[in-house]
């Protein structure tokens, strides 16, 4: 197995496109999502591999790109620094200006409804009464966390602490820009009739610091926008391959062809578990599983490694479910290198349903047993093999 880290440096704002209808009498605005989707950035970076090598996408190559090339990410980075999508288990009240961490509540005897229908009942993942104690309206957290902050977050028993904790350290999310385009008539060299469309494009050059201030100009603009990188991970089984040792090409990447600049990095310790993490897991019964990229499950939100009981083996760890934090699930297609079972050729695939990045997982373990998880930081926990190397449910490892 060959281990290689890509830093992409975009060149234009990316599209990443949802599934919704564009085109020729099916809309003239072409709607975006707020991050590149893992299955579009593994699809990218099959082709830029072949195209650097052989250049031949004919015979078994195409199965053989889905088969034995793993593609992980892509997450932001700032100089030495890799961020993370934001738990969903963070609760800002704006209220008091504190951040809470939510985790399961025990009910009381007589409380709560039997979900799931089978089974063992899940706990609710809520304040506690002493937490909350007035009615408030949550404030979005920053959308992309720093590492040694997300470590803390993950291994301190602390349940509340002052927003102040959100510094410039953290990221918010890229802005869209819009853009309108225009078809040319080649008669007239002029703008055609009724073909004009939109785009929604993100800017991944940079993204706007957290509590940096009015983004208009009061700061300079090094202060209000960190310049960051997109960081990814590659395995490749096979030795068909030529070995990455100096991947450097430009390639497209998402809708329109927009540019990035693909090269392999030395950059590996981003994707390590922090020491914090690791010393942590090995002495609780108590594991939060984060989603770092959505995943795909068989069972919608409930992972197909989990039996009716909520209990299962992961990473041969076994677990038991005792709680869930997930936002809405989100839809996503693609298009089939491999013929599709229904029309024994290559096509749209059919939709699935994600559980979007972020959602937490609480689990109870044998003491000691939880250690092992380390070594599967950002390691896939999607039920699809394929959906795996396509880097669906990249998983980070915590204790609650």
């Amino acid at each position: 197995m060959t281990v290689a880290y890509l830093e992409l440096t975009p060149y234009d704002p990316l599209i990443a496109r949802d599934g919704r209808p564009f085109g020729d009498k099916k809309g003239n605005r072409m709607r975006g999502l707020p991050w590149l989707l893992p299955s579009v950035v593994a699809g990218s970076f099959r082709t830029a591999l072949v195209k650097a090598g052989t250049g031949d996408f004919s015979g078994d190559t195409p199965k053989a790109l889905l088969n034995h090339v793993h593609v992980a990410g892509v997450f932001p980075v700032d100089e030495d620094t890799m961020y993370l999508p934001a738990p969903s288990d963070c609760v800002w009240d704006e209220k008091t200006d504190t951040v809470f961490r939510v985790q399961p509540i025990p009910l009381r005897d007589g409380e709560g409804v039997d979900f799931p229908a089978t089974g063992r009942a899940l706990q609710p993942v809520r304040l506690s009464d002493e937490q909350a104690e007035d009615d408030f309206k949550a404030r979005p957290a920053p959308a992309w966390w720093p590492l040694d902050q997300y470590a803390q977050w993950l291994t301190e028993a602390t349940l509340e602490r002052p927003a102040a904790w959100f510094d410039p350290s953290f990221l918010d999310a890229p802005p869209i820009e819009m853009r309108d385009h225009v078809a040319l008539d080649p008669q007239r060299g002029a703008a055609a009739e009724s073909l004009l469309f939109s785009t929604a494009n993100l800017n991944l050059s940079h993204l706007p610091r957290f509590r940096a201030g009015n983004r208009n100009g009061s700061l300079p603009f090094a202060q209000r926008f960190a310049r960051i990188s997109l960081a990814a991970r590659v395995e490749i089984e096979q030795n068909r391959f030529e070995p990455m040792s100096d991947f450097d090409t430009w390639h497209p990447l998402g809708g329109e062809r927009r540019l990035v600049h693909w090269k392999q990095t030395s950059h590996g310790l981003h994707w390590r578990a922090p020491e914090l993490v690791k010393r942590a897991l090995e002495n609780t019964e108590k594991v939060r599983l984060i989603l770092a990229t959505p995943a795909i499950f068989a069972g919608g939100w409930k992972p197909g490694w989990l039996d009716g009981g909520l209990a299962g083996t992961i990473h041969d760890v076994p677990l038991r479910l005792v709680g869930v934090c997930n936002g809405r699930w989100k839809a996503v297609s693609g298009w089939s290198m491999q013929p599709l079972p229904e029309t024994g050729r290559p096509g749209p695939k059919p939709i699935r349903r994600m559980v979007p990045a972020g959602s937490v997982y609480f689990f109870e373990c044998k003491p000691g047993a939880a250690a092992a998880l380390a070594d599967h930081w950002l390691k896939p926990v999607s039920d699809d093999p394929q959906e795996c190397r396509d880097g669906f449910g990249l998983a980070i490892w915590g204790t609650w």
